[in-house]
């Protein structure tokens, strides 16, 4: 079966093309999930929402247009759902604890997949911005599909991303002055240590 009869199958409730869908684009979505979610977990339980979501509405799903931008599509407004009742659940958490209630930890953010770096950059970006940086830059998407999963137009989002790219420029030179500057305090009192 090819992947035009995968999504005639599947828009027509074959449950065996679901699972072809699911073998064939896990990867790519959860990669996904993950930028946008920053959390592990968080990307595994949007991931197989997104696919339950994808079951649920294979009629509205048009067989003639590419299936990858409607999954996107579904798992960018899953993973945005996710994002605000998490952060309604540590906005919770934290005005407990202000209280003297539960004690509990807020939801932590999992790095186990992203690194330090990549976290604290992704972390900094809102929804918007890291589906626009992962489609453009990890998944080389098309400004066409983009505008299917965000529903904006390709100008639009062509400039977003040339203010995104301005954006990640400025973070990164400042993140490089930082560095600079403790290393030079580092030096500073080391040479100071020294002395005595």
């Amino acid at each position: 079966m090819n992947e035009l009869d995968i999504q005639l199958a599947f828009s027509k409730g074959d449950e065996s093309a679901l699972e072809c869908i699911i073998e064939l684009y896990k990867r790519p979505l959860f990669r996904y999930c993950v930028t946008l979610m920053c959390n592990r977990e968080d990307a595994e339980d949007a991931l197989q929402e997104t696919f339950i979501k994808a079951y649920e509405k294979r009629k509205r799903f048009d067989p003639e247009k590419p299936l990858l931008p409607w999954l996107y599509r579904l798992a960018y407004t899953t993973c945005v759902d996710a994002i605000r009742k998490r952060n309604r659940y540590i906005d919770l958490q934290q005005l407990l604890q202000k209280k003297g209630g539960s004690r509990r930890k807020a939801a932590s953010n999992s790095q186990d997949i992203l690194s330090p770096q990549l976290y604290r950059v992704l972390s900094g970006l809102t929804v918007k911005e890291r589906v626009l940086l992962y489609g453009r830059v990890f998944d080389d998407q098309s400004y066409k599909d983009l505008s299917l999963i965000l529903n904006v137009s390709e100008s639009a989002l062509r400039k977003r991303y040339e203010r995104l790219v301005l954006k990640l420029a400025q973070q990164l030179d400042c993140e490089k002055k930082t560095e600079k500057r403790l290393l030079h305090e580092y030096e500073s009192d080391s040479r100071t240590v020294g002395r005595y």
